[in-house]
């Protein structure tokens, strides 16, 4: 986001907007690496690649703000990993939990 949206953020926010219609995008990785056209796999593990997605949407879309900026949404799926869920990388979609079986035999 630009210094101008931040400031103009929480005047939209909380409605003292007089300035006309304002713009926003939630800018995250399930829609990024495919509308940039490389793999989902290449988004999350090519620094490179990932600003340049990132640049390019803001390029495209000059006057929109986007929230919360540059990130790298890693799903749903990083909390069932500190249980030890294994997470499966997939090359053109996001990733998921793989199964997991536990067998409990005590509480």
């Amino acid at each position: 986001m630009t210094h101008s949206q931040w400031q103009l953020l929480p005047d939209v926010v909380s409605g003292n907007n007089s300035g006309g219609t304002v713009v926003g995008f939630i800018i995250d990785s399930p829609w990024l690496p495919g509308w940039y056209g490389i793999p989902t796999i290449r988004y999350y593990s090519s620094g490179e690649d990932w600003f340049a997605a990132n640049i390019k949407a803001v390029h495209e879309f000059p006057g929109v703000i986007f929230l919360p900026g540059f990130w790298s949404e890693f799903g749903m799926c990083t909390e069932p990993s500190a249980f030890g869920s294994k997470i499966k990388w997939n090359e053109y979609s996001l990733q998921c939990v793989a199964r997991c079986r536990l067998q409990i035999t005590s509480c």
